[in-house]
């Protein structure tokens, strides 16, 4: 059985956030079950498996539930972050390198060789494969929490040297989506919509008459590339107006 999972604790993103992922999800991938780890029963459409988790943590520690092995998930599990765009098929994550456990390379790659950090916001595993993660958390998560700035400083000592997706399948949406190859990379602040559409000016004929308008291009994306990730800022939900979104985040 593959499974797709998110988490939504907290107040930080809304409810909109689970139906879109579970829509793109279901656009895009076939024969599977939605869960999302929760903090409190929500009104999301019955066929979202809402798993309710107890204690609740700080941020994004509360992905570290994922890893128990007593959730009642069996089979592949393929976790994303909440704030990700879906736009390809993803049926082939969950068979990537088999059993083991996969993670990004952090993003940053685009910037630093040999990038050694991982981000968790796309993961692969087999449920209850990875306990050991959450069983050592468990005992001490305060000592923990205050040792590694957030959950994937703690998984990077978890798992550096293990498989990483490979590049083009999951992308950074303002550092590496539409940059053209070999253009220099300025402040990811600086890479918004702007650096992935340009305005093309077209001439039609309307009521027999010549008329100018403007229709957005969008810069061709790596034929493998199927997820983007929002990182910080801009989020999903600030940008509708880029088609990428428009067309996918829904």
């Amino acid at each position: 059985m593959n499974n797709f999972v998110c988490v939504c604790t907290g107040t930080k993103y809304g409810t909109q956030y689970v139906d879109k992922l579970y829509n793109m999800a279901t656009r895009h991938a076939t024969d599977f079950k939605f869960h999302v780890i929760t903090d409190a029963k929500k009104n999301w459409r019955q066929e979202i498996n809402q798993i309710i988790v107890d204690p609740i943590y700080p941020t994004w520690w509360n992905k570290i539930h994922m890893f128990r092995d007593d959730l009642g998930i069996e089979g592949r599990v393929l976790f994303m972050d909440l704030d990700v765009v879906i736009f390809r098929n993803i049926d082939h994550f969950w068979d990537f390198e088999g059993d083991a456990f996969i993670i990004i390379q952090d993003f940053n790659r685009c910037r630093i060789k040999n990038y050694p950090v991982r981000n968790s916001s796309v993961m692969k595993f087999n449920a209850g494969q990875e306990v050991h993660v959450w069983n050592e958390f468990k005992k001490d998560p305060n000592n923990i929490m205050k040792k590694y700035r957030g959950d994937q400083d703690y998984m990077t000592a978890k798992f550096t040297n293990g498989p990483v997706w490979p590049k083009e399948w999951v992308m950074s949406y303002k550092w590496e989506i539409g940059l053209e190859p070999g253009e220099k990379r300025r402040s990811p602040h600086d890479l918004f919509v702007k650096e992935r559409v340009q305005k093309v000016k077209k001439v039609i004929i309307k009521n027999g008459q010549k008329m100018e308008t403007e229709e957005i291009k969008k810069f061709n994306l790596p034929d493998d590339c199927s997820v983007a990730v929002f990182h910080g800022k801009p989020n999903p939900a600030e940008i509708e107006h880029d088609p990428l979104v428009k067309e996918n985040w829904k």
